[in-house]
This record gives structure tokens, sequence and C-alpha cells, in this order.
């Protein structure tokens, strides 16, 4: 489930802007001063962020875009028409969306931005085995029974699962999941390896092997348990 921050000066429309989003398909979160997304931990880090560039400087906004493409954060800037005429867009967004904000334009927008990033058709669906990965709903099931998955879990097992027999070191899933390097490193990935076989795997399915010293592959099809 993808993860929308939203970064603006107005608590108030902040708060109205985090209802745009179906519960059940985003989880939101909020934050009134850009200068701290380099400080997002690993479990903080969003998947795209909203920019209310009206509450900011051009000098604020500007170094907000550096830090989300140090971090490989898609952003969206939110401007009105006025704001508009005066603001460079090329300068840092990847998107923009006018204001007053319709909350099912905007809602799209993200999905597109996030599926056209990752440079996948959203109709795509993986199979392997009783596991099936639904790209365009970002679902999972096992044996037909849905999984619930935070949104780096699900990307981990997308890429593992889309993979099968390859092995990935731990630094290059880290970079290929997470688009940089945390602190704290290649445990993050540990960690996220070992939530994902407690939700996806039992006695009957194992999916995930760990290639010791190196990192994780998905099982070929005719070695999964």
């Amino acid at each position: 489930m993808p993860t929308v921050l939203m970064v603006s000066r107005d608590g108030r429309a902040a708060e109205t802007l985090m209802l745009c989003f179906p519960k059940g398909e985003f989880t939101t979160a909020a934050m009134s001063d850009p200068s701290g997304l380099p400080s997002l931990t690993v479990e903080q880090s969003p998947d795209i962020v909203l920019m209310d560039a009206g509450g900011f400087t051009i000098s604020e906004s500007q170094e907000a875009f550096q830090t989300c493409r140090d971090l490989h954060l898609p952003v969206i800037v939110l401007v009105t028409e006025r704001e508009l005429d005066t603001y460079d867009i090329a300068r840092g967004a990847d998107d923009f969306a006018l204001k007053p904000l319709n909350p099912t334009e905007l809602t799209l927008r993200v999905q597109q931005l996030l599926r056209r990033l990752r440079g996948r058709e959203g109709s795509e669906t993986i199979h392997r085995d009783d596991l099936v990965i639904d790209q365009s709903r970002y679902e999972v099931t096992v044996s037909g029974h849905k999984v619930l998955l935070t949104f780096k879990e699900y990307e981990l097992l997308r890429l593992l699962a889309s993979n099968p027999g390859r092995v990935f070191s731990r630094e290059e899933l880290l970079s290929r999941v997470w688009g940089y390097e945390y602190f704290g490193g290649t445990r993050t990935v540990d960690v996220h390896v070992r939530r994902l076989r407690s939700k996806v795997e039992d006695a009957n399915h194992v999916f995930i092997e760990t290639v010791w010293n190196v990192g994780y592959r998905f099982k070929p099809p005719n070695q999964a348990a």
C-alpha cells in the first residue's frame, strides 16, 4: 500500500488532503517543515511527496526538491493558477496539480506517476504457483487468500517474484526497492524479508530462499515448497 506524504505549513489543508485518498488503498502522513525530509526513517519513508508550494519560498521548495531527488522520491507540487504563472514546474517536481484540488484527479495523478516511474503496465499479474501478485491493484494472494503487505514489502516481493532463481545481494535489493542507502544499511533488507516471509509463507508455501553471505532469491517454480 503506497504512502503519500503531504508537506504543507497549512495543517488544515493537509488534513483535508489526506481525506482525498481512499482508505485501504493508501496510507497518508503530513509534515509541516520540509527540512525534516532528510531525517525520515526507513519506516517513515513515503512512496510519493505532495508539496504545497504556496506555503514555502522558492528556495525552500528547491531545497525540498533536491532532497527528494537525493532520496529518489517522486514529487507532485500543488499550486493555484496564479502561482502556476510564476512557478517554474521544471525546477524539480515530477508533476503538478491545481488548487482547489479535485480528490479523484489527485488520486489518479498519484497512481499514474507511481506506475510510470516503475515502468510497468498496471494490468500485469505475476503468477508463481499459489502466489499471485496483481500489480494493478497492489494486491497479493496465496492460495486465494489476500495477504496484507506494506508497500515496501510488496515491492520487495514483486522484485523477487519477477526474477525467480536470480540471486539479489542485500545491497542490490536496498538500491532497487528503497532507491538509496539508509542509515542501518542492509539490515533493513533482512528485517523486511523476515516480515514478508511471516506473511506469505507457511509449512506448505516457501517462496524466498536465503543465499548465505550473499542475499536472497525467489525459488524457481520446480523448487518452491
